[in-house]
């Protein structure tokens, strides 16, 4: 952990600034757009990522498939929140936008701690296999819809946006904690962890409890990361009211 290879010192902070560089011109050239226009780069990013899962699946087929490659890992998770922001309106687009914007901020944090936690050594051989070319390119298209979401201010949050989050999670484990210990797989750490402290907790007082630990601290990341956007909306629209009303007043007093 706070780790990173010689390869990933050169590679990630390049493509770090080429993800940010298209985060900013694309909401750019479509700030003044309707919502259908600014979410076209977010669909177009939503498809290549499910069109390049569709080809890690039959490539594992292939190869000998492992059950490591299903979609149930934490990072997996965009595979199903993006396409909800993409594709749908209404309350289903919204619970996609908060899922979105929820994982995507944890994703963000592990990330850049530990990026080999996540994408392993792919850094050092990006075009050499088909699997290192996926994980690199996947993960970083990852970071690049989240943040187009947030520039072009397609995400808004709001009261429900905290059910949102307890939902989502609460799918996750319903879904996830039951396969884990069916195919023997350990999904988002379900089963152990590498961390030691929570890997304490397992070992000393069992896999139910660290179990409930576990969803117990989802629950918390998703409605601490909420509520901290909920207040930065909260006082930037405060702010511009205040900053409205004061302009409203001198135009009075003038008059």
């Amino acid at each position: 952990m706070f780790s990173w290879s010689s390869s990933q010192i050169e590679v990630l902070p390049i493509a770090l600034v080429v993800v940010i560089a298209l985060s900013v011109i694309i909401p750019y050239l479509t700030r003044n757009k309707s919502e259908l226009i600014r979410r076209i780069p977010l669909i177009v990013i939503a498809s290549i990522m499910l069109i390049l899962e569709v080809i890690k699946q039959i490539y594992n087929i292939v190869i000998g498939y492992n059950l490591w490659a299903l979609p149930f890992h934490f990072c997996s998770l965009f595979l199903y929140f993006y396409p909800l922001v993409s594709f749908f309106k209404g309350k289903t687009a919204e619970f996609g936008k908060t899922m979105s914007y929820v994982c995507g901020t944890l994703f963000l944090l592990l990330f850049y701690i530990d990026p080999t936690s996540i994408i392993g050594n792919s850094c050092d051989e990006i075009f050499a296999t088909f699997s290192s070319f996926h994980t690199f390119t996947y993960h970083h298209l990852i970071i690049l819809f989240y943040l187009i979401l947030l520039i072009s201010k397609l995400y808004h949050p709001s009261k429900v946006s905290f059910l949102y989050g307890a939902i989502g999670i609460a799918i996750y484990g319903i879904v996830a904690v039951p396969l884990a210990h069916i195919l023997n797989v350990n999904f988002c750490n379900i089963l152990h962890n590498s961390i030691p402290i929570l890997e304490n907790i397992r070992l000393l007082h069992g896999q139910v409890l660290y179990t409930f630990v576990m969803l117990f601290l989802g629950f918390a990341g998703a409605e601490l990361v909420v509520g901290a956007s909920y207040l930065i909306s909260f006082f930037i629209k405060k702010r511009k009211e205040d900053n409205f009303q004061k302009i409203i007043k001198i135009l009075k007093e003038e008059v």
